[in-house]
């Protein structure tokens, strides 16, 4: 059922069961290590968005592949209380929602493995065109088939939304014709340090200012830095450094789709680069408190107060 006439944000990528496992370290090939806390959550990057952003206010949809098991597992009932669109959500008759399996140590440090079940029905879905119309901006992660996201990319530029992408850690990312095809169209690139260096050497360009070159005039390019968790905003006019509101992080899964939905909530809100990336990386810190990616979601009152109280922001 559609919830809204228009959107905020839709997002596009794999709704997945995350299986998180706090473990004293990332150990060597044939060693061992201890299991600290384990636990079974909400996940996947771009439901991660539409939770995060819905629960600050903004309208939201996702078009995604699940299996069977989206309904019994809570996961149907816990955006639904969001009041997330999920006219855009695919089940999968006989396939079971895909499972990531996330392993981090003490120092954040992270080792994923994951099964591509439904999503590899994506490949079969049609454009969602008539939610790409009604929203503001289509974000775009991971989804089961890469031509999916171009396609999508494509008519949600055509169809006056803005793109926002996610590098995130998918195998897709080594294809350098996929990340060619997207960039072109995305107007905000979110990514790491490490995921954005790989784009740099994928597409053989030199430095991160070059990469704007791919896109259009009005690129942004956000890179957040894996130790310090900070951020830098790369537009063609600017380039913002926020530092990381990070104070305490029980399990950093997430922590970065947290600053993609506080950024888009405050560039829609029509804040400046800093000010979004002041919210997002406010947003993140919330995320990081507590393990699984949609376990500690503040509302607007709380991502405003924390903000002032750390960076005397005035919203």
């Amino acid at each position: 059922m559609s919830l809204h006439k228009r959107l905020d944000i839709l997002v596009v990528g794999s709704l997945t069961l995350d299986q998180i496992f706090q473990v004293t370290r990332l150990p060597e090939r044939n060693f061992e290590a201890e299991v600290i806390d384990s636990g079974t959550f909400f996940g996947g990057r771009a439901p991660n968005v539409a939770a995060m952003a819905a629960k600050l206010g903004l309208r939201t949809g996702i078009v995604s592949a699940v299996g069977d098991d989206f309904r019994s597992s809570g996961y149907e009932r816990h955006l639904g209380k969001l009041r997330v669109d999920l006219s855009g959500v695919t089940v999968v008759p006989g396939q079971k929602t895909r499972q990531t399996l996330i392993f981090s140590d003490p120092e954040g440090n992270q080792i994923t493995f994951l099964n591509f079940r439904p999503e590899k029905y994506s490949g079969q879905m049609e454009v969602p065109v008539g939610m790409i119309r009604k929203s503001k901006v289509v974000h775009l992660s991971s989804s089961g088939d890469y031509r999916f996201n171009v396609r999508c990319a494509s008519s949600a530029r055509q169809n006056g939304a803005l793109v926002s992408f996610d590098i995130g850690n998918d195998p897709f990312t080594e294809i350098p014709e996929y990340l060619k095809g997207m960039i072109k169209h995305t107007s905000f690139l979110f990514g790491n340090d490490a995921e954005v260096s790989g784009v740099l050497d994928r597409l053989k360009v030199a430095s991160v200012e070059g990469l704007l070159n791919f896109g259009p005039p009005m690129l942004t390019v956000v890179v957040i830095e894996k130790k310090s968790r900070s951020s830098v905003i790369y537009s063609r006019e600017e380039v913002e450094h926020v530092p990381s509101a990070i104070r305490n992080m029980k399990d950093p899964s997430g922590g970065s789709d947290g600053y993609v939905a506080g950024f888009l909530t405050g560039y829609l809100g029509g804040h400046d680069w800093r000010t979004a990336g002041i919210l997002g990386a406010v947003e993140a810190s919330f995320i990081v408190e507590k393990m699984g990616c949609q376990t500690n979601l503040p509302d607007r009152n709380q991502l405003v107060t924390r903000s002032r109280e750390l960076f005397g922001l005035s919203l």
